[in-house]
């Protein structure tokens, strides 16, 4: 397996073309989309590892290019709003930081040993990506006198134990954006726990120390104090893409998303994304953290055209709720970790519930499938979220699922929690009666995370 190193999502035609060509050449004919905004390409041999690093240099991808570090104990993919520079609701360009920091800590030897794996956000606003669950994360502020610059969070992270990034309280302005960012990695490398990986993360470290001593630390580091945030940003909403035809900033300009089942899409259909992404857009492609993309700076008037041709290939922009929120890791077919089939599970529920159930009550209804308890699926800030496992069933062993209710991210961010383990066949029409329950149950525009908050484990086991 190999993952691939694009900071914020950003791809190129060439390197659309040039993804498809190593899948389609080297690996089983795909090029998966992870939740960090990158490239997860299966089957690769060692024999052919040669030719696929020379491809990766042809097309600006390769470690000649300080691409280093997709996976590891280091800074992985950059991750950023998909919507960079398109979207009104940015206040600061965030493009030449995420580029500069993506390409410094991933060719800079003196972090490339972290203690564990650090996953780091940087967008133009508060809620442009998921804040809440990254290690660190610096988002766009405008303060009251009309500066712009970038508050900051710590602490995040998934995995067996979950925790929510702390704010840190401070406003960076650009300029000190990869000082302050270099610092604040250098604690966590000098002062993370080593001894077990399971409790190596950052956000273990946030979690003894506290932010404010993680910030004194930091600020001993830089040799000064930095500003104090004129507020914490609040009603900030969770992330989430947005499908079909948007218009952008610009004038006469739309952006078209597209949902991608489990992120799954196949050398033939990126070779088309590039041919429509070039006819109709710039020719770029920019992908997202719930495994789907978007094809940005198209005419609106040419968007409807672009979107025929996206549903001629197999990827339709106007989907239901369901099969738009759908997020499911590796799975078993190809991870030694997971204990359950995620994927194809995924489009098999998706298909069935598009045939028996309605739902219009959100934009999407987020659902994940995780193969194993580590979360690489996200399972823990889905609305439903399936967590893969083994139950012995008259001496046979089966696929089950842990099935977690409640989860969102934003200002009120909270974790789903864990209501009854199922049978792996029984997974779509859970996903029924639980949305057909909080659509007769809601109050008002009651969330799916708040319906669940009022109800107790007892209550909701009942309903599936």
């Amino acid at each position: 397996m190999m993952r691939l190193k694009i900071a914020g999502g950003h791809v190129s035609n060439a390197q659309l073309r040039g993804v498809a060509k190593i899948a389609r050449l080297y690996a089983d004919g795909i090029a998966d989309i992870t939740t960090r905004m990158t490239y997860q390409i299966h089957w690769l041999t060692i024999e052919n590892m040669p030719a696929v690093m020379d491809e990766l240099e042809q097309i600006g991808l390769g470690v000649k290019k300080g691409m280093f570090g997709a996976c590891g104990d280091i800074c992985r993919n950059i991750v950023s709003s998909p919507l960079t520079n398109i979207e009104r609701e940015q206040v600061i360009d965030p493009t030449s930081f995420f580029i500069e920091a993506n390409q410094f800590f991933s060719s800079t030897p003196e972090y490339a040993d972290l203690p564990r794996k650090f996953k780091v956000a940087i967008v133009g606003h508060r809620a442009g990506a998921q804040c809440e669950i990254n290690d660190l994360s610096f988002y766009g502020v405008q303060r009251s006198d009309g500066s712009t610059g970038y508050g900051v969070m710590i602490g995040g992270g998934l995995s067996t134990e979950p925790h929510i990034a702390q704010d840190l309280g401070v406003f960076v302005k650009p300029e000190e954006g990869m000082k302050v960012m270099e610092a604040l990695i250098r604690i966590y490398r000098d002062h993370g726990y080593r001894k077990s990986r399971k409790h190596a993360r950052v956000k273990f470290l946030v979690a003894d120390w506290g932010a404010a001593k993680y910030l004194e630390e930091t600020e001993r580091v830089l040799g000064y104090s930095l500003e104090k945030a004129e507020s914490i940003p609040q009603n900030v909403k969770g992330y989430e893409d947005h499908y079909g035809i948007h218009p952008q900033m610009q004038d006469g300009l739309s952006y078209i998303g597209v949902p991608v089942i489990g992120g799954r899409v196949t050398s033939d259909q990126w070779d088309a994304i590039a041919d429509i992404a070039q006819e109709y857009g710039d020719g770029t492609v920019r992908l997202t953290v719930m495994q789907s993309f978007y094809i940005p700076n198209v005419k609106t008037e040419n968007a409807p055209a672009a979107v025929a041709r996206l549903d001629a290939i197999g990827l339709p922009v106007e989907v239901s709720a369901v099969r738009s929120g759908m997020v499911a890791c590796t799975g078993i077919q190809y991870c030694n970790l997971a204990v359950a089939e995620t994927k194809n599970r995924a489009m098999d529920v998706v298909n069935w519930l598009d045939v028996n159930m309605k739902f219009s009550e959100a934009e999407h209804l987020r659902v994940n499938l995780n193969g194993c308890p580590n979360s690489c699926g996200q399972h823990w800030i889905a609305d439903i979220g399936f967590q893969g496992a083994i139950k012995k069933v008259d001496g046979v062993q089966k696929e089950f699922f842990d099935v977690f209710l409640g989860g969102q991210l934003g200002s009120d961010a909270r974790f789903n929690r864990r209501v009854k383990k199922i049978p792996a066949e029984e997974v779509p029409m859970a996903v029924k009666k639980l949305s057909e329950a909080y659509s007769a149950q809601k109050q008002g525009d009651e969330s799916f995370a708040d319906w669940v908050a009022r109800h107790s484990d007892e209550e909701l086991e009942v309903l599936f």
